[in-house]
């Protein structure tokens, strides 16, 4: 039992040293690497979650706190406010990119699942308010599929914020401006290949404030919908500014 707290804890600390490799470039090996590395654990794990049915043994439940109280208690010990406002973030996007997804993710030649155990993490983790954000549910696969969204990311995560369907006005003029003006160039091939990597990494930080549809409600009417005036204005240059200036903005708020 101590020793697979250990595993928990070193999980939690491999993970949280590939945050720079959440990226779409590198994202994909990172995760295998972890993965390989801690393998014969992690299908463990997995054999031990299969055993489980409908809800979670004493034992179960016991390690599910682990990480939660591990990362509280490494964040306590953190006593400057620039660098503990840093770390809050790193260690849900650990969580979320890589501890969660490893966890539910397996090659076992059995199926078996973690998913219940995840859930209870992630449930012992916001009841603890770890960070002062919120954790959701991730899976590897859901992850690397957003990477192919590009350039329409962020404005697909305010749309759905406001209830739009994917077909709606302002994704579709985007898609256009984008496949349309952007991909004709390669400065605009270079500039949405860019934003492959940046745009899920600053959802994943917006999704995680417990006030987000109030940030992407902001985001809509502070740029989005001048981005849109541009575009259907045919002042692509200024579209393009406006959309560089919005990316590097959020950044800077949410996903340093």
């Amino acid at each position: 039992m101590e020793d697979t707290k250990e595993q928990l804890k070193q999980l939690f600390d491999d993970s949280l040293k590939e945050i720079p490799s959440f990226k779409k470039k590198f994202y994909e090996g990172a995760f295998q690497a972890l993965y390989n590395e801690h393998e014969n654990f992690l299908e463990t794990l997995s054999v031990m979650c299969d055993e489980e049915e409908e809800h979670l043994s004493d034992r179960m439940e016991e390690l599910a706190g682990v990480i939660p109280e591990y990362a509280e208690e490494k964040l306590r010990a953190v006593t400057a406010r620039n660098k503990r406002k840093n770390l809050t973030m790193d260690y849900n996007l650990c969580m979320a990119v890589y501890v969660i997804p490893l966890i539910t993710y397996t090659t076992h030649s059995k199926k078996c699942d973690c998913n219940l155990f995840a859930e209870r993490i992630i449930a012992i983790w916001n009841a603890k308010n770890v960070t002062g954000l919120k954790l959701s549910k991730s899976s590897f696969d859901a992850i690397r599929g957003g990477f192919k969204k590009g350039l329409c990311y962020i404005t697909t995560a305010v749309c759905e914020s406001r209830n739009l369907p994917d077909d709606c006005y302002e994704l579709e003029t985007l898609r256009k401006y984008r496949d349309g003006y952007l991909m004709q160039t390669e400065e605009g091939k270079r500039l949405v290949e860019e934003y492959y990597d940046i745009a899920p990494g600053i959802v994943m930080a917006v999704n995680m404030h417990r006030d987000a549809s109030d940030i992407y409600e902001k985001i809509y009417q502070k740029y989005l919908v001048p981005c849109i005036q541009d575009a259907e204005s045919g002042r692509n240059e200024e579209c393009k500014e406006r959309y560089i200036n919005m990316v590097t903005e959020l950044q800077n708020e949410y996903f340093m």
